[in-house]
Protein backbone atom coordinates (compact mmCIF):
# COMPACT_ATOMS: atom_id res chain seq x y z
CA UNK A 1 0.00 0.00 0.00
CA UNK A 2 1.33 3.82 -0.93
CA UNK A 3 2.38 5.27 2.10
CA UNK A 4 1.10 8.85 3.30
CA UNK A 5 3.15 11.59 2.78
CA UNK A 6 2.47 13.72 6.20
CA UNK A 7 2.40 17.61 4.95
CA UNK A 8 3.50 20.36 7.28
CA UNK A 9 0.33 22.32 7.11
CA UNK A 10 -1.95 23.49 9.94
CA UNK A 11 -5.44 21.61 10.66
CA UNK A 12 -6.87 24.45 10.14
CA UNK A 13 -6.54 23.87 6.38
CA UNK A 14 -7.25 19.87 6.77
CA UNK A 15 -10.46 20.42 8.63
CA UNK A 16 -11.81 23.26 5.69
CA UNK A 17 -14.01 21.84 3.76
CA UNK A 18 -14.37 22.59 0.09
CA UNK A 19 -17.97 23.93 1.15
CA UNK A 20 -16.33 26.10 3.83
CA UNK A 21 -17.38 25.44 6.87
CA UNK A 22 -16.49 27.74 10.00
CA UNK A 23 -13.05 26.27 11.25
CA UNK A 24 -13.39 25.45 15.30
CA UNK A 25 -11.18 26.71 17.89
CA UNK A 26 -9.76 23.67 18.82
CA UNK A 27 -8.99 23.33 14.74
CA UNK A 28 -7.51 26.48 14.51
CA UNK A 29 -4.99 25.17 17.27
CA UNK A 30 -3.67 22.72 15.24
CA UNK A 31 -0.56 20.73 14.96
CA UNK A 32 2.10 21.43 12.43
CA UNK A 33 2.86 17.38 11.90
CA UNK A 34 5.99 16.88 10.26
CA UNK A 35 7.79 14.66 7.66
CA UNK A 36 8.99 12.82 10.40
CA UNK A 37 7.40 8.71 10.57
CA UNK A 38 6.06 9.75 14.14
CA UNK A 39 4.94 13.15 14.90
CA UNK A 40 6.50 15.44 17.80
CA UNK A 41 4.70 15.04 21.59
CA UNK A 42 3.03 18.30 21.00
CA UNK A 43 2.01 17.48 17.50
CA UNK A 44 0.35 14.23 18.89
CA UNK A 45 -1.24 16.26 21.89
CA UNK A 46 -2.34 18.25 19.95
CA UNK A 47 -4.50 15.82 17.57
CA UNK A 48 -5.55 13.78 20.25
CA UNK A 49 -6.90 17.01 22.09
CA UNK A 50 -8.79 18.24 18.91
CA UNK A 51 -10.35 14.73 18.26
CA UNK A 52 -11.15 13.88 21.73
CA UNK A 53 -12.63 16.92 23.01
CA UNK A 54 -15.71 16.49 20.09
CA UNK A 55 -14.13 18.80 17.99
CA UNK A 56 -13.45 16.50 15.43
CA UNK A 57 -16.99 15.27 15.76
CA UNK A 58 -18.80 18.86 15.66
CA UNK A 59 -16.65 19.06 12.39
CA UNK A 60 -17.45 16.00 10.82
CA UNK A 61 -21.44 16.56 11.62
CA UNK A 62 -21.21 20.09 9.73
CA UNK A 63 -19.97 18.35 6.42
CA UNK A 64 -22.01 16.03 6.31
CA UNK A 65 -24.80 18.03 7.38
CA UNK A 66 -24.31 19.97 4.41
CA UNK A 67 -24.01 17.56 2.06
CA UNK A 68 -26.99 15.49 3.35
CA UNK A 69 -29.10 18.77 2.90
CA UNK A 70 -27.44 18.92 -0.87
CA UNK A 71 -28.63 15.84 -1.65
CA UNK A 72 -32.14 16.31 0.08
CA UNK A 73 -32.27 19.77 -2.04
CA UNK A 74 -31.82 17.49 -4.88
CA UNK A 75 -34.27 14.57 -4.23
CA UNK A 76 -36.88 17.60 -3.66
CA UNK A 77 -36.36 19.55 -6.67
CA UNK A 78 -37.74 16.27 -8.47
CA UNK A 79 -34.06 14.55 -9.25
CA UNK A 80 -34.13 10.50 -10.40
CA UNK A 81 -32.69 9.32 -7.39
CA UNK A 82 -32.16 6.21 -9.40
CA UNK A 83 -29.65 8.01 -11.39
CA UNK A 84 -27.91 9.55 -8.43
CA UNK A 85 -24.73 8.10 -7.07
CA UNK A 86 -22.90 9.29 -3.74
CA UNK A 87 -19.22 7.97 -3.74
CA UNK A 88 -17.68 8.09 -0.63
CA UNK A 89 -13.73 7.50 0.21
CA UNK A 90 -13.07 4.16 2.92
CA UNK A 91 -10.16 5.41 5.30
CA UNK A 92 -11.33 8.08 8.01
CA UNK A 93 -13.88 9.06 5.58
CA UNK A 94 -16.55 5.94 6.24
CA UNK A 95 -14.02 4.06 8.20
CA UNK A 96 -11.87 5.76 10.98
CA UNK A 97 -8.33 4.64 11.60
CA UNK A 98 -8.02 7.30 14.65
CA UNK A 99 -7.82 4.49 17.25
CA UNK A 100 -5.37 2.47 16.00
CA UNK A 101 -3.21 5.23 14.68
CA UNK A 102 -3.18 6.47 18.23
CA UNK A 103 -1.84 3.30 19.49
CA UNK A 104 0.80 3.55 16.92
CA UNK A 105 1.88 7.25 17.84
CA UNK A 106 0.43 8.84 14.49
CA UNK A 107 4.00 6.97 13.08
CA UNK A 108 3.02 7.47 9.56
CA UNK A 109 4.33 3.94 8.48
CA UNK A 110 1.35 2.84 11.30
CA UNK A 111 -1.32 3.67 8.73
CA UNK A 112 -0.31 0.47 6.50
CA UNK A 113 -1.29 -2.22 9.91
CA UNK A 114 -4.23 -0.34 10.69
CA UNK A 115 -5.73 -0.80 7.20
CA UNK A 116 -4.88 -4.32 6.42
CA UNK A 117 -5.18 -5.84 10.02
CA UNK A 118 -7.31 -3.49 12.53
CA UNK A 119 -10.89 -3.56 13.27
CA UNK A 120 -12.25 -0.13 12.00
CA UNK A 121 -14.99 1.19 13.35
CA UNK A 122 -17.67 3.42 10.88
CA UNK A 123 -17.17 6.74 10.70
CA UNK A 124 -21.05 7.70 12.10
CA UNK A 125 -21.64 10.61 10.58
CA UNK A 126 -20.99 8.98 7.53
CA UNK A 127 -22.88 5.86 8.06
CA UNK A 128 -25.73 7.83 8.76
CA UNK A 129 -25.46 9.42 4.86
CA UNK A 130 -24.84 6.01 3.61
CA UNK A 131 -28.10 4.82 5.15
CA UNK A 132 -30.05 7.92 4.19
CA UNK A 133 -28.88 7.74 0.86
CA UNK A 134 -29.81 4.04 0.62
CA UNK A 135 -33.08 4.70 2.06
CA UNK A 136 -33.68 7.48 -0.82
CA UNK A 137 -33.09 4.67 -3.26
CA UNK A 138 -30.03 6.93 -4.44
CA UNK A 139 -26.71 4.99 -5.27
CA UNK A 140 -23.91 4.63 -3.27
CA UNK A 141 -19.96 3.41 -4.85
CA UNK A 142 -17.41 3.67 -2.71
CA UNK A 143 -13.92 4.53 -4.43
CA UNK A 144 -10.98 3.56 -2.03
CA UNK A 145 -7.07 3.85 -2.73
CA UNK A 146 -6.92 1.01 -1.09
CA UNK A 147 -4.84 -1.52 -3.54
CA UNK A 148 -7.37 -4.13 -4.69
CA UNK A 149 -5.55 -7.11 -3.70
CA UNK A 150 -7.53 -6.25 -0.25
CA UNK A 151 -10.72 -6.40 -1.97
CA UNK A 152 -12.10 -8.98 0.41
CA UNK A 153 -10.96 -7.53 3.49
CA UNK A 154 -12.09 -4.09 2.31
CA UNK A 155 -15.76 -5.58 1.85
CA UNK A 156 -16.11 -7.56 5.16
CA UNK A 157 -14.47 -4.36 6.95
CA UNK A 158 -17.16 -2.28 5.47
CA UNK A 159 -19.74 -4.81 6.16
CA UNK A 160 -18.64 -5.57 10.14
CA UNK A 161 -18.83 -1.72 10.23
CA UNK A 162 -22.36 -1.63 9.16
CA UNK A 163 -21.99 -0.45 5.76
CA UNK A 164 -24.79 -2.95 4.43
CA UNK A 165 -26.62 -3.38 1.53
CA UNK A 166 -26.14 -2.18 -2.15
CA UNK A 167 -23.16 -0.69 -3.21
CA UNK A 168 -20.46 -0.61 -5.13
CA UNK A 169 -16.20 -0.71 -4.26
CA UNK A 170 -13.49 0.57 -6.85
CA UNK A 171 -9.92 -0.49 -5.62
CA UNK A 172 -6.64 1.02 -6.92
CA UNK A 173 -5.73 -1.16 -9.47
CA UNK A 174 -2.58 -3.06 -8.58
CA UNK A 175 -0.92 -1.47 -12.16
CA UNK A 176 -1.54 2.16 -11.06
CA UNK A 177 1.88 3.54 -9.58
CA UNK A 178 1.19 6.75 -10.10
CA UNK A 179 2.28 9.27 -7.09
CA UNK A 180 -1.01 11.11 -6.88
CA UNK A 181 -4.36 9.21 -6.65
CA UNK A 182 -6.15 12.15 -8.05
CA UNK A 183 -5.80 10.08 -11.85
CA UNK A 184 -7.34 7.13 -10.31
CA UNK A 185 -10.40 8.40 -8.41
CA UNK A 186 -11.10 10.66 -11.16
CA UNK A 187 -11.71 8.25 -13.75
CA UNK A 188 -13.70 6.41 -11.43
CA UNK A 189 -16.10 8.68 -10.92
CA UNK A 190 -16.06 9.80 -14.77
CA UNK A 191 -16.80 5.91 -15.34
CA UNK A 192 -19.64 6.35 -13.19
CA UNK A 193 -20.98 8.64 -15.41
CA UNK A 194 -20.55 7.09 -18.67
CA UNK A 195 -22.88 4.10 -17.22
CA UNK A 196 -25.34 6.33 -16.83
CA UNK A 197 -24.53 7.62 -13.17
CA UNK A 198 -24.51 11.48 -11.78
CA UNK A 199 -22.52 11.64 -8.64
CA UNK A 200 -23.85 14.21 -6.49
CA UNK A 201 -22.05 14.00 -3.78
CA UNK A 202 -17.96 12.76 -3.80
CA UNK A 203 -17.40 12.61 0.61
CA UNK A 204 -13.58 12.30 1.33
CA UNK A 205 -11.29 13.35 4.01
CA UNK A 206 -8.35 14.58 1.79
CA UNK A 207 -8.20 16.76 -1.01
CA UNK A 208 -6.99 14.24 -3.60
CA UNK A 209 -10.29 12.20 -3.10
CA UNK A 210 -11.93 15.51 -4.17
CA UNK A 211 -9.94 17.04 -7.19
CA UNK A 212 -10.34 16.01 -10.82
CA UNK A 213 -14.04 17.00 -11.47
CA UNK A 214 -17.03 14.52 -12.10
CA UNK A 215 -18.90 15.15 -9.09
CA UNK A 216 -21.18 17.89 -8.50
CA UNK A 217 -20.45 19.00 -4.80
CA UNK A 218 -17.47 17.78 -3.05
CA UNK A 219 -17.00 17.54 0.72
CA UNK A 220 -14.15 17.64 3.13
CA UNK A 221 -13.98 16.08 6.11
CA UNK A 222 -11.14 17.05 8.94
CA UNK A 223 -8.44 14.79 9.48
CA UNK A 224 -5.43 15.97 11.90
CA UNK A 225 -3.15 12.43 11.01
CA UNK A 226 -1.55 12.65 7.60
CA UNK A 227 -2.22 14.14 4.00
CA UNK A 228 -2.33 11.76 0.94
CA UNK A 229 -1.66 12.63 -2.77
Amino acid sequence: MKRPTIAALPLLLLATALVAPAASPAAVAAPMVGAADAPASDAVARIVAYHDSGAWARDTTRVIGRARAYLRGRLRAGADPRKLTVVLDVDDTSLSTYACMKRGGFARDHLDACVITARLPAVPQTLALFRYAQAQHVGVAFVTGRPDIIRTATLAALRRAGYRGSSTLTMRPESDHGASVVPYKSSARAQLERGGRRVVLDVGDQRSDLAGGHARRTYLLPNPMYVLS
